[in-house]
């Protein structure tokens, strides 16, 4: 198992996508190689759930501007985001498990190891040239910034007596 370093492989060329990429690298490598981690379950359980999360927010994002942009190969692309979700649900749930901190440790590792040979270096490359070519030249491409909705006040409003299903 080694480190995930950012390389100039790895690049794409975008700020935002690139800063994703490096911080989900910074993450990894904590979870792999601090000794912390192998000596709190907790603390390991609550890294790799946040892991799991900024994966997805990652994810998210690039789907965002690949819809806003009406980007042709979003279906493929986000196919293979699909491909690491899934690995990442089986992640999280050999969490519970008391003996599976090597197991989850080496799941992580080729799971990212996938994503980062199979995928950053070509699609992720290929999205980044095309919000390039999308983006007017004064301005830098940039991913949609997303934040988690706040739910919007529910007002009941009480049924009139005779409405069907009410009396």
């Amino acid at each position: 198992m080694h480190r995930f370093e950012f390389s100039t492989e790895l690049e794409t060329g975008n700020e935002d996508i690139d800063s994703h990429h490096q911080t989900l690298f910074a993450m990894a490598n904590e979870i792999l190689f601090s000794a912390e981690m192998e000596g709190s379950p907790e603390q390991f359980r609550r890294a790799v759930t946040f892991l799991v999360s900024y994966l997805e927010y990652h994810f998210a994002s690039e789907e965002m501007a690949m819809l806003e942009l009406r980007y042709t190969s979003r279906r493929f692309h986000a196919a293979f985001h699909d491909h690491i979700r899934r690995q990442a649900k089986e992640i999280a749930k050999s969490l519970g498990r008391k003996d599976g901190f090597e197991e989850t440790r080496s799941a992580i590792f080729f799971m990212l190891e996938d994503w980062a040979v199979y995928h950053v270096p070509g699609a992720d490359r290929q999205l980044a040239a095309y919000m390039r070519e999308q983006t007017p030249s004064e301005k830098r491409p940039r991913l949609p910034d997303i934040h988690p909705r706040t739910p919007s006040p529910v007002t009941l409003h009480p049924m009139p007596v005779g409405v069907a299903g009410h009396a």
